[in-house]
């Protein structure tokens, strides 16, 4: 069973923020093909864990922690 916080935090409640999917500083525009939305909570996470790296390096970075996890 999920607890209460967890349940809040999974209904996506709060102010969102505009995500660039390419960082300004590494070259991302302000168009919305380089844009969307996303929960200020978990924008502030992703960035946490992933810097300014995009989805996609993020993606690989994980695929990779678990193939060293696993010891492949």
């Amino acid at each position: 069973m999920m607890s209460k916080t967890n349940k809040t935090f999974l209904k996506r409640k709060g102010k969102r923020n505009r995500h660039h999917l390419l960082a300004k500083k590494r070259g991302g525009t302000k168009r919305p093909k380089n844009l969307i939305l996303l929960d200020e909570n978990r924008h502030a996470a992703y960035h946490l864990l992933f810097g300014t790296r995009t989805f996609e390096e993020a993606a690989r970075l994980l695929l990779r922690a678990d193939k060293i996890k696993k010891g492949v």
